[in-house]
């Protein structure tokens, strides 16, 4: 524009219309600088969008049962970030369709960076540290890590109940790898008085951490059904594992519903493992009335101390406020969603 309007000067055969050439070049480059001011907004606002929660209704003239309200959040695992999982509002749907009935919101938070041992004390996105690796039965705990996780989990729970009115028994928890042992952390040591079960629990490729204070309580046990998927191959979060914690769930009684495929330390790829679990999610969040066998007094449900002291440590970490210069407060649990 610039260029331009010098040309136009130097020409004398311009000069009666200098001015009007300046004008309109004005013009024109207000209009542009308009233009980009707004693009940029737009551009902000599709980025803020990509860190909130997200609703999949795909079906909303259908007869939706009145209880249609219901929630998956699903935690990543080490180094990766909610983007590899939140197609699942997609994917679940296509295999069963009768999800496309509900009105669920899908929550995909990110871990935090944190100091991983095994990873020479750097950095990565993670929900605790680890100690070892691969990760067998006889790893090692970050205990504070993992409970200071489920206080998070909490936290979002928390949140899905006050802003959206969704029930803890209408949510479903789960996660990969790491995240899959903060799901079922989070799942199966909920005693304290109030604390409503969780409708399902998801532990992809996962593992049973704190294995020395698990005690599930016979109303979580009947209240929340577990779907465990693993692959025979995985040399991260050894095969053991699944069968470990299947059993030690199953025996405390637990509804267990568990699959192992040919494969390695892979989920998404992994399409008959996605068909499963869509099922799992279906068979819960689907339910009628008529399919619940017996209703659960929540309220009655206190810790006893036997179980406080069997779950001490646990309960004593997550009873620790939350730091936030961590930026793990309920407020920064940054809902994420590429969808």
């Amino acid at each position: 524009c610039i260029c331009a309007l010098f040309i136009a000067e130097r020409d004398t055969t311009y000069n009666t219309n200098i001015n009007m050439i300046r004008v309109a070049l004005f013009a024109a480059f207000i209009q542009g600088a308009l233009f980009t001011n707004a693009f940029s907004s737009v551009t902000s606002r599709n980025r803020k969008s990509s860190s909130t929660k997200l609703h999949v209704n795909t079906n909303k003239e259908s007869k939706a049962p009145p209880n249609n309200k219901a929630a998956i959040i699903f935690l990543h695992g080490l180094g990766d970030s909610p983007d590899g999982w939140s197609k699942l509002g997609e994917w679940l749907p296509n295999y069963a369709p009768n999800l496309a009935n509900l009105d669920i919101t899908y929550v995909f938070p990110p871990a935090h960076n944190v100091a991983i041992t095994v990873n020479g004390g750097e950095k990565m996105p993670g929900w605790f540290d680890v100690f070892d690796w691969p990760i067998g039965i006889d790893a090692r705990d970050d205990a504070k890590g993992l409970a200071m996780s489920v206080k998070r989990v909490e936290e979002i729970v928390n949140e899905l109940k006050e802003e959206e009115g969704i029930d803890p028994s209408r949510v479903i928890l789960g996660g990969f790898s790491q995240g899959g042992a903060v799901a079922v952390t989070a799942a199966y040591n909920r005693r304290r008085k109030g604390a409503t079960p969780f409708a399902g629990c998801i532990v992809m490729s996962g593992w049973l951490p704190l294995k020395e204070y698990l005690d599930v309580s016979e109303e979580i046990a009947k209240a929340t059904p577990l779907f465990w998927a693993h692959g025979q191959q995985d040399d991260k979060i050894l095969y053991e594992q699944q069968v470990f914690g299947v059993d030690k769930l199953d025996s405390l009684g637990v509804d267990v519903t568990a699959h192992s495929y040919p494969v390695g330390h892979e989920s998404t790829s992994n399409w008959e493992e996605i068909q499963d679990m869509a099922e799992f999610v279906e068979s819960v969040l689907c339910r009628t009335e008529d399919d619940d066998d017996q209703k659960y007094d929540y309220d009655s449900m206190v810790l006893s101390p036997e179980d406080a002291e069997k779950n001490a440590l646990l309960y004593y970490l997550c009873s620790l406020p939350i730091d936030e210069s961590a930026g793990v407060g309920a407020k920064n649990a940054a809902y994420t969603s590429t969808l």
